[in-house]
């Protein structure tokens, strides 16, 4: 008896250690030449071979990885999925985009055109589609998994334009409501037109939405028409029961905007004017909510391009010295990390690239206590990873397409 019960105890615990290192490893998603790859701890694994796909998004138990690829026509972006464990990939749908992940069950929502339809990837493979919302311009799943908030766009009318509108959807428990318009509940109604400071928009669209910690708040960028959009935006919050509505501040098209990891502070990378304008007018801010105290955390003639944060006190971002836009990539700006911490605003240097590269994208992953970042010349990328302080770097995966083409399976 006791032997038995020596081999079940090991059993046990071989068992749990490989459990627990199955999720503490190094997972990565990435695109390589135009295919997606994997990484997982030290072994790769290449994914496609048709150099058409892009956008990789695990779903929340790592099982999947959902990515876009160019279908047969130019204008068709086909949705894909690959399963990790039997190693497949599978066609989810056939002209798509904005795909997004269930945050607590392999169930992948996406827009077709102007809509929401959603597929079940609880099994092994792809299961059924579901129509589940018409007239979306953009949205995000609601942070219980149980449905959605989205946008409508404004439309242009013979009076002018017409108002951009916040609706809740419920998912319901079959996913297909009997009318696809029952479920969508008028939430608020964004102003025609935002103004903060001297800045003045049209309200067209918006983007996705991201929630405070306690659920309290919604931050999201309201963008005017198409190419007004890559200039000038503006980043609004808003109150979870709809009644507080605020323009916070002007964004460039692609700078990142989000939330601390437990406290109500919003950062974001304020300015206007895309970056062929010039390396210049992007600051590192900071907002407290109810408050709207703000922190702002560029120093004087340096732009901060992206930047994330590490804990409620510290922000890494990746800093350059202001500099014109060049079409000769060695000719442009190279940034470094810094860590600044918000409360006394103590800026450390965290990365030292040569000569030649900047470093890009940093990340903070939470589960393995680790930094990551882009080591780009504008032409060759790279990324490495080093601890959360900077200290013994090392470059992880080698040869990526563009800046952000990996993604970190990082669950929280």
């Amino acid at each position: 008896m006791k032997i038995f019960q020596s081999i079940l105890i090991f059993i046990l615990c071989f068992q749990n250690s490989l459990v627990a290192h199955a999720e503490s490893s190094m997972k990565a998603a990435f695109i390589r030449e135009g295919n997606l790859w994997v990484k997982i701890d030290d072994k790769e694994l290449q994914i496609t071979d048709n150099g058409n796909a892009g956008s990789p998004e695990w779903s929340h138990d790592a099982r999947w990885i959902a990515y876009s690829k160019q279908g047969e026509k130019p204008e068709n972006l086909e949705i894909w999925a690959y399963n990790i464990e039997a190693q497949k990939n599978y066609l989810v749908f056939h002209h798509g985009y904005n795909f997004q992940w269930a945050p607590d069950r392999n169930l992948l929502a996406y827009q077709p055109q102007i809509g929401i339809n959603l597929t079940d990837l609880r099994g092994d493979k792809p299961a059924r589609t579901y129509d589940v919302a018409h007239g979306v311009d953009h949205f995000s799943w609601t942070p219980d998994g149980r449905g959605f908030l989205a946008s409508s766009s404004a439309c242009p009318r013979p009076d002018g334009w017409s108002n951009p509108v916040l609706f809740n959807i419920k998912l319901e428990d079959d996913f297909e409501p009997d009318n696809v318009f029952a479920n969508a509940k008028e939430f608020f109604t964004i102003p025609g037109t935002l103004k903060k400071n001297n800045i003045e928009i049209l309200s067209i669209g918006t983007s996705s939405f991201k929630w405070s910690p306690d659920k309290k708040w919604i931050s999201f960028i309201v963008n005017p028409t198409a190419s007004w959009s890559m200039d000038s935006n503006m980043l609004c919050i808003l109150s979870s029961d709809g009644q507080k509505f605020e323009p916070l501040d002007e964004m460039a098209s692609g700078f990142p905007f989000d939330w601390a990891p437990t406290s109500n502070l919003l950062g974001y990378i304020q300015g206007g004017g895309r970056m062929v304008f010039g390396f210049n007018n992007k600051n590192l801010k900071v907002k407290e909510l109810p408050a709207l105290q703000q922190l702002v955390l560029t120093p004087k003639n340096f732009v901060d391009l992206s930047f994330t944060w590490q804990s409620d006190e510290n922000v890494v971002v990746s800093r350059s010295p202001e500099l014109e836009w060049s079409n000769v990539p060695s000719k442009r700006a190279l940034p470094i990390l810094y860590r600044i911490n918000i409360l006394n605003k103590e800026q450390l240097q965290l990365s030292f690239p040569p000569n030649g590269y900047g470093d890009f994208n940093p990340e903070i992953l939470q589960t393995n206590k680790k930094l990551s970042w882009t080591r780009s010349n504008w032409e060759k990328n790279n990324i490495w990873i080093s601890e959360l302080d900077g200290t013994s770097p090392e470059k992880w995966i080698e040869n990526v397409d563009y800046l952000g083409a990996v993604t970190w399976y990082d669950p929280q």
